[in-house]
């Protein structure tokens, strides 16, 4: 049956990976690499206007929409993971000011929003879902900021950033969601 359909399954199973399932996968890596490059651009013109809140606020978001984005998309385990993770590699090969660390912030936060959909036991794949699974990459996000790029304040401060870059995330990553369900009905 799946081969009527044009399905074929990396190792034989069922419930693997299509040659679609990566060639999504494929896409989401560069559009959200290209995103996660313009958003350096982006964060640095909000910090410039609002302040470190309002960057992260106006910005992060868009750094955590590989996740949403791949598991909207193909809706399997993993996708979040390497919607995200693939996104940051794209992103690293282009120079930014994150370099290769943005893939360190890509498995990270990919592994964050990856437990949205478990929680879900891969069955919700809708905005809500995304958006939450955009707000989940925040803490990791604002931890290795400290970690590898010393932006430490006090633990007010660091809560709000956290907040911040969650309320991001779950705006973005509802967007994203949304874009991919709009996606998959037009197949």
């Amino acid at each position: 049956m799946a081969e009527e359909r044009g399905e074929v399954y990396v190792g034989g199973s069922s419930r693997g990976y299509t040659v679609i399932d990566f060639a999504y996968l494929a896409v989401v890596a560069v559009v959200s690499g290209i995103i996660f490059f313009f958003t350096w651009s982006v964060y640095e013109a909000a910090k410039a206007i609002g302040g470190p809140v309002f960057a992260r606020l106006v910005s992060y978001g868009l750094w955590f929409i590989g996740a949403p984005l791949g598991a909207s998309l193909v809706r399997k385990p993993g996708s979040a993971f390497l919607g995200e993770t693939l996104g940051a590699l794209v992103e690293s090969f282009i120079p930014t000011a994150g370099g290769f660390t943005n893939l360190i912030y890509g498995v990270a936060q990919g592994a964050l929003s990856e437990l949205v959909y478990l929680a879900t036991g891969y069955r919700r794949f809708d905005p809500l879902i995304g958006g939450l699974a955009g707000a989940a990459a925040a803490p990791a996000a604002i931890a290795l900021d400290a970690i590898l790029f010393q932006e430490i304040a006090t633990p007010a401060v660091m809560t709000l950033w956290i907040v911040a870059a969650a309320v991001g995330g779950f705006i973005y990553g509802a967007i994203a969601a949304a874009v991919a369900s709009r996606l998959r009905e037009e197949e």
